[in-house]
């Protein structure tokens, strides 16, 4: 039922996309941001609610006055303190971020006797705490109705790095900006999806094997992207990082991308240190990584560090043999898989690197990773596409090869046939008739006539086979199959013994 209802969203968001941005651009509907707001960083996640407003009354809480507020993956658990932006409009509905960078989100809100309980919560996995009216994936909390200057505290939880951004607004607001937000990956879903059709009927067409662990990667990816940057298609509790599941799922990325690899580059046989170092960077990851994970040796952002590490070196790394084996010339079609793994690595770096609040947080920057992924995509499309016109080159150039061996292969034959049936046979037809007429010689003088005509004939039947032995030799035949020479040779003398011991047998019974 999700995916029917993410397929309606594609067909209708075309629709709404020039609706949604007229009102960006009209100045309509403009969302509101919550400063300045205050910070609390709760390591140990355990931190009751009385306890929170204590430590806030004791100024314990950091001012931030930024609009991004970038936090690590060992912060699993923050609060943010803020007042209600006073306005007289309909209900006003809180944004913090994506459904990726926020797990579960609690509201604290004062009650009649002064004491502060949870108004609202939203969980990730749990459908029911998404407010109504607003689009499919979304996280938005809904704020009092209430017009007063209370202070607000809002529990956020998630294991990855995080960008919160606090907006406000109405409802209709707050639709048109998650729809916004969704056009990037429900378009970036739609084109990866016909990139996967197109190659479906390539890799029927042609039952080239190297379309399989690509078409597996076009599937991976097309989900993985989008769930990174909190549009989350389906997602159940083992999908998430803290979760042993979420380095086993996340590694068939990994494997498919490393058996594309060494498929289209043929690793094998033009950069074997390359295959052997790809080979022990995947079972690091596939393997290695996720028996960590389920054994909780290490804390959750210590394994993060490894996992993004791993990650991109083995990603480096394949783009790194593409490049090598480019360079050295040994694949033609090397370089649209060298362009595609650069942008892809592009989009990743910015993306890690915003994440980290390292580079200034951006739209473009938030959807890099869809822009790389995308143009690598269409890259790898192209990819394909040229290695199968450089097959088609390569069958033609093995089928005139073969034509031209063929021929050749029929002049040899028809100079073996020549020489079979009348140089060799000439002599040897006057050996047979010198060998009749010495039966019946009646002088010595005739009998040295027909033995000196008999060694004449032999020389010339000895001249011509050794001239068919060089001729094959020449040729490279003598040594290519001299195993069936042997056994033709083995079977005629076999062949000679037994028609010798019929013929004594009859002789005997005669």
């Amino acid at each position: 039922m999700r995916f029917v209802k993410v397929i309606v969203l594609c067909l209708g968001i075309g629709l709404t996309a020039q609706d949604t941005f007229a009102h960006d651009a009209t100045g309509k509907d403009t969302l509101g941001r919550i400063t300045p707001t205050y910070l609390l960083v709760d390591t140990a996640a355990d931190l009751p609610i009385d306890t929170v407003v204590k430590m806030f009354a004791e100024g314990k809480f950091q001012p931030v006055n930024r609009e991004i507020i970038n936090l690590p993956i060992k912060d699993s658990v923050v609060w943010l303190a803020f007042r209600r932006p006073l306005t007289d409009q309909a209900r006003q509905y809180l944004s913090p971020g994506s459904e990726s960078t926020i797990w579960r989100a609690t509201l604290y809100t004062l009650d009649t006797v002064g004491q502060y309980q949870p108004y609202f919560h939203f969980d990730h996995l749990r459908s029911d705490t998404r407010p109504d009216g607003l689009p499919f994936r979304t996280v938005a909390i809904p704020l009092p109705d209430k017009l007063n200057d209370d202070l607000l505290l809002l529990r956020l939880a998630a294991r990855r790095h995080r960008n919160y951004i606090l907006k406000t607004g109405d409802l209709s607001t707050m639709s048109h900006y998650q729809l916004h937000k969704d056009t990037i990956p429900l378009i970036f879903i739609g084109f990866m999806l016909c990139i996967f059709i197109y190659n479906v009927f390539l890799f029927l067409s042609t039952r080239d094997i190297v379309f399989l662990p690509y078409l597996l990667y076009l599937l991976f990816v097309t989900y993985a992207v989008p769930f990174h940057n909190g549009y989350v298609l389906f997602s159940e509790e083992w999908m998430w990082q803290g979760n042993p599941f979420y380095t086993v799922w996340t590694g068939i990325g990994y494997l498919t991308g490393a058996i594309f690899a060494i498929l289209y580059l043929d690793l094998k046989n033009t950069a074997p240190r390359f295959r052997v170092w790809i080979i022990l960077l995947t079972f690091i990851l596939v393997v290695i990584v996720p028996l960590l994970d389920v054994s909780r040796w290490f804390h959750v952002g210590i394994m993060a560090k490894i996992v993004s590490t791993t990650s991109l070196v083995f990603n480096l790394s394949l783009w790194f043999s593409g490049l090598y084996v480019w360079i050295k010339g040994r694949i033609e079609h090397a370089h649209y898989y060298v362009l595609g793994w650069l942008f892809a690595i592009a989009g990743m770096v910015l993306f890690i690197l915003s994440t980290n609040g390292i580079i200034p947080y951006t739209d473009f920057v938030e959807q890099s990773f869809f822009y790389g992924f995308a143009i690598e995509a269409v890259l790898f499309a192209f990819a394909l596409g040229d290695r199968m016109n450089v097959l088609k080159k390569e069958k033609r150039a093995l089928e005139v090869e073969y034509l031209d061996y063929t021929k050749e292969q029929n002049w040899l034959l028809a100079q073996q046939s020549f020489m079979n049936s009348h140089l060799l046979r000439a002599p040897l037809s006057r050996i047979l008739g010198l060998l009749n007429l010495l039966k019946f010689t009646h002088s010595k003088e005739e009998s040295d006539l027909y033995i000196e005509h008999i060694e004449r004939s032999t020389v010339e039947m000895d001249g011509i086979a050794k001239k068919m032995s060089v001729m094959l030799e020449k040729e490279g035949y003598m040594n290519q199959y001299e195993t069936e020479f042997n056994e033709v040779r083995k079977s005629i003398y076999e062949g000679n013994e037994e028609e010798q011991g019929d013929g004594s047998q009859q002789h005997n019974e005669s």
